[in-house]
Order: structure tokens, then C-alpha cells, then sequence
């Protein structure tokens, strides 16, 4: 990875507070680097960032980073790098923490729009669909008229179905999405009001 220098200008103090101030930010500044994080993130070789970088990022201040990174999109929720700090920081729950801050930044990308299909295909079926997914994720997508080929191999060996399997009452599962909606809001809005809020200290 290319290393690029930090300028102090770049760093946002009211984000970095703002993190550090939530229950999953009490311990972030006690993040040693171990790495031990990364090594247990099973797909941190897809991340640009992986966890023991973004904690750090967070403790700069990098918000522009850390939001527009795909670690927090690409992040599996396994819990392997909560379970195993040393220091008792739980980069999973961090993650969670980012995704609607980075939604209210309105920052848009390929794993944000992927997060959102699965979600809507899982909402109204309740379950998934890869048949579904990728239909649905390609309209969002077009570089994925590219993996076609690959497509049309697992249909014709039977491991692409096209049959939709539904569950037959979604109203319990639509409620937990309409709670969670809720609560999303309610952070966002929240989060937004504090950052506006502690934006001209960082002047001084």
C-alpha cells in the first residue's frame, strides 16, 4: 500500500471526539497496534484499510478516510478481532458505529449500494437470494456485466437456482427493519447535531 503523508489539516478533531465519546470509543485510545485485529479479520485482504489501520485512523482524526474507506462495508461481523484484543477495543462494533455517520456524510459506494440490496432482498423474502442479489446488485453495478461468463457457469452446474425460496410471514422480520431504520435515524441526526456543534473548536 502506497504510504501517503498526514497532513495536520486533514485531521478532524470533532469527528475524532465525537468517536471516542460513543461506548465503543472508551477504549480506542488504548489501542497499542498489535495487529492483532487484522490477523484474525478474515477479509481484511479486501479492505483498504484493514482494522488495525482504521482504529488508528480514528484516533487521528481522519474522517474523510474513514468514511469513504470499504472496510466498514466490506466487515463480516464475525467479532474474531473483538473477541481477541488485548486491550478489549471491539473494532466490530466500531464498524457499526461508522455506517450511519458515513450515510448521514451521504457517502455513496459499491459496498454501501451492495449492503443496502442484500437488505432489501433479505427484507422482502427473508432470506437470501443469490439469484435475487446479483440481479438486483447489477442494476446498481454495471461493471458486473462483467462476471456474466462466471454466472452462467454456476447456473449450468446447478449452483446458481433461480427459485426464490420466501418465508411465509415477513411482518415480524419487517418490524426489526423498521426499529433498526428508526434507530439509525435517531444516531444520525444525533451524530449530525454534534459534529456541527464541536466543528469550530477545531479552528482554534
Amino acid at each position: 500500500m502506497k504510504k501517503e503523508i498526514i497532513l495536520i489539516e486533514s485531521r478532524d478533531a470533532a469527528f475524532r471526539d465525537l468517536i471516542l465519546k460513543t461506548p465503543v470509543g472508551e477504549k480506542l485510545s488504548t489501542c497499542m497496534q498489535c495487529g492483532i485485529c487484522a490477523g484474525s479479520c478474515p477479509v481484511s485482504h479486501e479492505m483498504d484499510y484493514n482494522p488495525r489501520q482504521l482504529v488508528r485512523m480514528v484516533q487521528l482524526g481522519l474522517k474523510k478516510e474513514v468514511l469513504n474507506s470499504n472496510t466498514i462495508w466490506i466487515c463480516t461481523t464475525c467479532f474474531s478481532c473483538s473477541v481477541r484484543c488485548p486491550r478489549g477495543i471491539r473494532p466490530t462494533e466500531l464498524m457499526e458505529t461508522l455506517k450511519p455517520i458515513a450515510i448521514a456524510e451521504g457517502i455513496k459506494n459499491k459496498n454501501e449500494r451492495f449492503d443496502g440490496v442484500f437488505s432489501d432482498v433479505v427484507r422482502k423474502n427473508g432470506r437470501a437470494s443469490e439469484f435475487l442479489l446479483i440481479s438486483k446488485y447489477s442494476l446498481k453495478e454495471p461493471e458486473m456485466i462483467k462476471q456474466a461468463p462466471f454466472g452462467l457457469s454456476l447456473y449450468s452446474k446447478g449452483k446458481l437456482p433461480l427459485a426464490i425460496d420466501k418465508m411465509e410471514n415477513t411482518r415480524e422480520l419487517d418490524t426489526i427493519f423498521k426499529l433498526s431504520e428508526k434507530a439509525e435515524k435517531k444516531e444520525s441526526k444525533e451524530t449530525g447535531m454534534k459534529i456541527e456543534k464541536e466543528e469550530p473548536e477545531t479552528d482554534k
